[in-house]
């Protein structure tokens, strides 16, 4: 009898073992998925704040802070996964993902860049003035040249290699600017001819076939910049005419309505970009100033609501930061940066990149990483961490 109560305990022992081993496997299992939605909320969907560092942090430990340090196996593998570019880590230890957010430390390695493929196809002579990928599906990119045309090029899976699956013909001068539109088959091309085109672009084949579904008239000279709006369907142009224009996409992107004429720059307008969250715009011009624009809740005007200066130079390009309240400018020999409120109604300058030794045509911030990259008529490309 006493055998038996010995035995009975044992196992009553094993069962009590094996429900908290299971407990706690559940509650590693639910952490680790908590810690990854508090880093990673649905899927990167981002919102608009004044400081992108505070709303991590808010964000974080809102939460808690245990999770930051709880170091499951399973949330490790997959934040591994989840921070992998190009078979390097962005941070080395999954772990220290929370810390580094949180101080702004971050670990990317990008100590080397080699030419794996030169591109040929536009006339010999030509400039290539543009160049965009398309972020549903990066192994496609676009050209846009002096040759008066645009390219589409598709990569090969290991990005060795690519081959012009289709070309654009239809400007009558050349293409400054091209821009694929975030979630149709649709690219837009703005030419020195004062036009912007929409181009609806199909499979076939192992080429692309792409037809000009609307010729957008309304500037009154070249077209130097186009870009599309993340999430709504509107297109901004810039022109020499000195103006930024809005446009409405129809429902299915086939044409473009001018809603709105933004005057107020006084020469040419050299670049303009959406915020992807907020309702900002951004316009560069060569009257030495760039300008924010607050869009209207129906999206149909925009009003002028700051003008940044300081450069003493033409500003050739603009872009805003993916996430915090930056806007990045170019002019000559340098770029600064910008950072502004939530309205947008200020602006104040908190730094300035020298080191180029000419002027500065092109800034662009990477997508997740601290990265912003500066290209210059000196022959050089800088990146800036």
């Amino acid at each position: 009898m006493n055998s038996q109560v010995v035995h009975y305990s044992k196992r009553h022992r094993l069962f009590i073992i094996a429900f908290i081993e299971l407990y706690v496997s559940l509650h590693g299992f639910q952490n680790a998925v908590r810690q990854l939605d508090a880093v990673f909320p649905s899927h990167y969907r981002r919102s608009f704040q004044f400081s992108a560092l505070n709303a991590l942090r808010s964000r974080v430990c809102s939460r808690s802070r245990l999770l930051l340090i709880s170091g499951g196996q399973l949330c490790t593998l997959l934040a591994k996964r989840l921070l992998c570019f190009n078979g390097q880590c962005a941070v080395r230890d999954a772990f220290s993902l929370g810390r580094s957010a949180l101080s702004r430390r971050h670990f990317f390695d990008y100590s080397t860049v080699t030419c794996s493929k030169t591109l040929e196809g536009h006339w010999h002579y030509s400039v290539v003035r543009s160049v965009a990928f398309d972020s549903r599906d990066y192994s496609l990119l676009a050209t846009g040249s002096s040759d008066n045309t645009a390219r589409l090029w598709r990569f090969s899976p290991d990005g060795s290699n690519a081959i012009c699956v289709s070309t654009l013909i239809g400007h009558s001068c050349c293409i400054n600017s091209v821009a694929f539109h975030p979630t149709a088959s649709i690219l837009v091309t703005g030419s020195s001819d004062s036009t912007a085109k929409l181009w609806r672009f199909s499979p076939n084949g192992w080429r692309l076939t792409a037809i000009c579904v609307a010729t957008l008239t309304e500037h009154s000279d070249w077209v130097l910049s186009v870009a599309f709006h993340q999430t709504l369907s509107l297109l901004a142009t810039c022109s020499r005419d000195n103006t930024a224009k809005l446009w409405r996409l129809s429902s299915d992107n086939s044409s473009a309505t001018c809603v709105a004429t933004l005057e107020g720059h006084s020469d040419d307008v050299r670049s303009v970009a959406f915020h992807p969250t907020a309702p900002l715009l951004a316009t560069g011009s060569v009257d030495k100033t760039a300008k924010l624009w607050r869009l209207s809740s129906d999206n149909s005007s925009a009003t002028c609501v700051a003008t940044l200066e300081g450069h003493g130079y033409s500003v050739i390009s603009v872009a805003f930061h993916p996430t915090a309240p930056l806007l990045a400018i170019s002019s000559h020999k340098t770029a600064k940066l910008f950072r502004f409120s939530p309205d947008g109604s200020t602006a104040t300058c908190v730094a300035t990149l020298e080191g180029h030794s000419n002027t500065v045509f092109s800034v662009a911030f990477h997508p997740t990483a601290p990265i912003l990259v500066t290209g210059s008529s000196d022959g050089n490309a800088k990146l800036w961490r």
